[in-house]
């Protein structure tokens, strides 16, 4: 009895310390939108100037730091810095490799760049060696892990952290010195049977690991490559999201745990069975085929960010993306593609934009020039008295073939209700 009572005094215990998951339930087909008003309280709108060295496609990255956008377009295989204001710095390309991943280290005031050499195409089961504890490979021809320093944007002032294997995971960089990575693959003729889903490393050595899998026999993990936990950062530089392939956990990482901090509960017809992880896939075709006969399925949870009371995050599907928003207040879960834009955004087609970054207070849209200036009708005669100057300016003198723009929103702090 008396060590019943030791037990059930440490999990209070770490109850308190930790806080108990939070489920949310959730029908895909079932929730509702609300007007822009009700989740920001306010709009600006920021073009990322135009010019023959500046032009690009689209933003596949966005990193926004104390004085700069950094836009990271997979089109040129190159960044481009912007100022606050969207006046063109600086385009940076690294030579005979394609950058695939950037992140902000605070503590260096530099952009870490991750990037593979295009002349080498690198199959998953060989990263998987490289990645091995005991891999004496040099794999710097392959793979870069770069340091961009930002005091002096034109200077171009940059370090490479030598022979750095995990850079073929894009971890994510935390607590100063230490990464989260994930490389998830299963063989049936892997040497051994035992790895993890999510390992903590520094440059050299895996510090930490979680969630254990067997390489041999989970066959949801033999084809497409390999799969990977999606890991995003916070407003905490110690503090990480992180969301497991085929399960409906948001899990909150430190550098000293990892805890559960929400559940999602899915309707049938959207949550994958049990038998999914027992079934024994003999063949790439053979799960392409599971996925397209049951395309309603969420695969994972990603783009995860909270602001105060509210957490936005995106629910992958086996074909397409649903997204969402808590308000933790009301306890209420909003269809983020039902947002119905007001005057709190001048009326713009925010309708299906993806998050793209984020800072201490504000998120950031992307628009392609030609749908802002597509509704300039309707901008103009709904709000003919938008007091964005910017935004008046380009629907002005604007292109259809100008660089995308940046829509910043401020989420409201306070909540609340109908």
């Amino acid at each position: 009895m008396r060590k019943l009572l030791v037990v059930c005094g440490v999990m209070i215990g770490w109850l308190t310390a930790y806080g108990q998951s939070k489920t949310l339930y959730i029908d895909p087909d079932k929730t509702t939108g609300a007007p822009a008003s009700r989740v920001f309280e306010e709009m600006q709108f920021i073009p990322l100037q135009t010019t023959k060295k500046s032009i690009f496609g689209a933003i596949r990255q966005l990193v926004v730091t104390k004085d700069y956008f950094v836009v990271l377009d997979g089109d040129t295989d190159a960044l481009y810095f912007f100022s606050k204001k969207g006046a063109f710095i600086y385009k940076y390309k690294i030579k005979r490799f394609r950058i695939q991943n950037i992140q902000l280290d605070h503590s260096k005031n530099a952009l870490l760049i991750f990037s593979q050499n295009k002349n080498y195409t690198i199959p998953s089961v060989k990263i998987q060696q490289y990645l091995e504890p005991d891999s004496k490979k040099d794999v710097s021809r392959y793979v870069k892990a770069t340091y961009f320093f930002l005091d002096n944007v034109p200077a171009a002032k940059t370090q490479d952290i030598k022979n750095f294997r995990y850079a073929f995971t894009n971890p994510v960089l935390f607590d100063t010195d230490r990464f989260a990575t994930s490389f998830i693959k299963a063989k049936k003729n892997s040497r051994d049977t035992l790895d993890y889903q999510l390992k903590i490393i520094n440059q050299t050595t895996q510090l930490h690991s979680y969630f254990p899998y067997n390489k041999q026999s989970e066959s949801a993990f033999y084809f497409a490559g390999a799969a990977q936990c999606t890991i995003m950062p916070t407003h905490n530089d110690s503090v990480l999201f992180v969301t497991r392939p085929f399960r409906y956990q948001i899990y909150t990482l430190t550098p000293s745990v990892l805890k559960e901090s929400y559940k999602l509960i899915l309707p049938i017809e959207n949550a994958i069975p049990a038998s999914f992880f027992s079934a024994n896939f003999q063949s790439r075709g053979e799960m392409d085929t599971y996925k397209m006969e049951h395309a309603s399925y969420a695969s994972q949870i990603d783009n995860v960010i909270r602001f105060n009371n509210l957490i936005f995050f995106n629910l992958r599907l086996f074909n397409g993306y649903k997204r969402y928003i808590f308000n933790s207040k009301l306890d209420l879960i909003y269809d983020y593609n039902k947002i119905s834009t007001d005057s709190a955004t001048c009326y713009l087609p925010l309708y299906g934009t993806t998050i793209k970054g984020f800072d201490e207070n504000y998120i950031y849209l992307s628009l392609s020039a030609k749908s802002v200036l597509n509704a300039k009708k309707n901008i103009q005669n709904r709000t003919p008295q938008c007091t964005n100057g910017a935004l008046n300016q380009f629907l002005q003198t604007g292109k259809g073939t100008d660089n995308p723009v940046l829509i910043r929103l401020k989420p409201k702090k306070d909540q609340q209700g109908e």
